[in-house]
């Protein structure tokens, strides 16, 4: 093999590895990079304490909003039950069982006596910052249809 071949073939294959390069790079550029999903306890509470605010409602402060968020999450972890093999609903904005879990064990292990009205604000705020940061779903219909 001659020089002048082996020349050129080193040099269609540097200038197709440049086109490669150049390929992968544009297609790189094009998707947006992935950020996972972060829940951040004090960004929700900042969240939730500015919409209820909104709503004209200034009876819970920070401290309020963290304590009902904190056993919303003991709720929902199951930890409640005495039987952890059967899950609870997993419902984001709250529901009866959940809201009274939460009111029930706030005020026996507090002292501290919140409306059911002031949970389910918070909660219903919470799932808004939850839509917010892309954490929830479309709803669905628990039989197993998509409801719209």
């Amino acid at each position: 093999m001659s020089a002048s071949v082996l020349a050129l073939v080193a040099l269609l294959v540097g200038v197709f590895l440049v086109i490669l390069a150049l390929v992968v790079w544009q297609e790189a550029r094009r998707r947006p990079s992935y950020e996972p999903l972060e829940y951040v306890i004090g960004d929700a509470v900042k969240h939730i304490e500015t919409g209820l605010e909104d709503e004209g409602n200034e009876v819970l402060g920070r401290a309020d909003i963290r304590r009902i968020l904190e056993w919303e999450v003991f709720y929902l972890q199951g930890l409640a039950q005495e039987d952890r093999t059967n899950p609870v609903e997993t419902v984001a904005g709250g529901h009866d069982a959940s809201i009274t879990y939460i009111t029930e064990q706030i005020a026996l292990k507090h002292g501290v006596f919140y409306s059911r009205e002031d949970v389910e604000a918070v909660l219903r705020h919470e799932a808004d910052y939850l839509f917010r940061i892309g954490a929830v779903g479309e709803r669905v219909d628990p039989d197993g249809g998509e409801e719209g």
